[in-house]
């Protein structure tokens, strides 16, 4: 398959895509796509929504900082403001590759230390730049959602595709939110996406023990999230 044909393929005919990525583990183009259109998204907040718009609803939506003096919320948001302007490119261009790297090390090392399998870490990265392919459609819809949604209504920190954007945050347990924040539409979808990936690369394994191997690390994950919510 080429390179258009496996990017677009992932999304409607996975398991063909992710056979031919085992056999011929390339890996440049969906990084680079998943690169762009986070760069892509960076440029759409911070020329839309700006970047002190988004650190003040980020201060006033964290429960540790909302309630801040006057003077030392400013001094937080104009610092914050500096840094994001900053990290929020260098994220985009790094925080992707950085995320693939080290979720196809603990993966590979999970399939073969512990299941017996054979996949090599080459496979493994590639595997997993296509999977998170869906966070890069997820970054796409964020775009759309910065220019039709006013400024002060899009909040960065919450996925609109899970459970928690349509809850009250302050009514709702700490615990119980992180949760509904954990459940997002395109991460389920990546978890499949990956352990369809693993699944075929292992040729031993079937998807629903894949799909189990891959989710106990993400609900230990989820699971911290929620323990670390709880006590802010």
């Amino acid at each position: 398959m080429n390179e258009p044909a496996r990017l677009f393929g992932v999304f409607y005919e996975p398991g063909k895509v992710f056979a031919d990525v085992a056999e011929r583990p390339r890996w440049i183009a969906p990084i680079l796509v998943s690169i762009l259109i986070g760069l892509a998204l960076v440029y759409a907040i911070s020329s839309h929504i700006g970047w002190e718009t988004t650190i003040r609803q980020t201060i006033a939506n964290n429960p540790r900082t909302a309630d801040l003096p006057a003077e030392q919320r400013e001094k937080a948001i104009a610092t914050g403001t500096k840094i994001a302007s900053i990290g929020g490119w260098v994220g985009a261009l790094l925080g992707g590759p950085l995320a693939t790297l080290i979720i196809a090390g603990v993966l590979t090392g999970l399939f073969n230390g512990l299941l017996g399998a054979d996949v090599r870490f080459i496979q493994g990265f590639a595997i997993t730049a296509y999977a998170l392919l869906v966070r890069a459609l997820f970054s796409a819809l964020l775009i759309l959602l910065v220019f039709l949604k006013p400024p002060e209504d899009f909040n960065i920190q919450i996925s609109p595709f899970s459970p928690a954007a349509y809850m009250n945050r302050t009514e709702t347990p700490k615990w119980l939110y992180s949760l509904a924040g954990s459940l997002d539409l395109f991460t389920i979808w990546a978890l499949v996406l990956l352990a369809i990936g693993f699944s075929v690369a292992a040729k031993k394994l079937s998807f629903s023990k894949a799909l189990t191997a891959i989710a106990i690390p993400w609900l230990i994950w989820v699971v911290a999230m929620m323990t670390l919510a709880s006590f802010q």
